[in-house]
């Protein structure tokens, strides 16, 4: 079984290296059209509250 989360979160480092000034519905039409979770699953699973704190765990 593959774990969709953890390819999701490769694929957001991806972009977000590509393109650190990705915007929240910019990420979530990626994901649509891509089969990747939305922005808002990644925040939860890592306990971001925004968009911005997301990214910045990201790139670290």
């Amino acid at each position: 079984m593959k774990n969709f989360y953890k390819k999701t979160r490769k694929e957001f480092k991806k972009i977000l290296k590509k393109n650190k000034n990705i915007t929240y519905h910019e990420w979530n039409n990626y994901a649509h059209e891509n089969g990747f979770f939305s922005s808002i699953t990644i925040m939860s699973h890592e306990d971001a509250e925004k968009w911005e704190d997301l990214k910045r765990k990201f790139v670290i």
